[in-house]
């Protein structure tokens, strides 16, 4: 909630830089200059605090299955798993913050993902597509 009103203040304090640039540019005075400052460091302030809200921890990361893939932030480029075998042991973590891929072939990811993500699971049961 709120980094949603300060991207909205963001905004705001933007569109007032626009205006007083333009009296600025007008009309130039002391008074003019320091209102334009002061919005300027303002918004400066404001968008600061929303891209620090943004990183925040994760606490746990952690991948428990055969081929998984667990990210704590974003992911930039390709993840793909491929995993087979009959006998592939899925731990399932009960109450757990943070990232977790607890599966074969299971991808958690924290953040934004940039890239592909695909995964090729192959238990090797006879009637599972291949």
């Amino acid at each position: 909630m709120l980094r949603s009103v300060l991207a909205g203040l963001s905004v705001v304090l933007a569109t007032v830089c626009g205006v007083v640039t333009a009296l600025v540019t007008a009309h130039s005075s002391l008074g003019l200059w320091v209102a334009l400052g002061v919005a300027v460091a303002a918004g400066a302030v404001s968008q600061a605090a929303v891209t620090y809200g943004e990183r925040h921890k994760h606490g746990r990361v952690g991948a428990s299955g055969a081929g998984a893939v667990a990210v704590g932030g974003s992911s930039r480029g390709e993840i793909r798993t491929r995993v087979s075998g009959n006998r592939l042991p899925s731990a399932v973590p009960g109450g757990q913050d943070g990232v977790v891929a607890p599966g074969p072939g299971a991808v958690g990811i924290g953040g934004d993902a940039e890239g592909p993500v695909s995964t090729d699971v192959n238990l090797g049961y006879p009637d599972a597509p291949a």
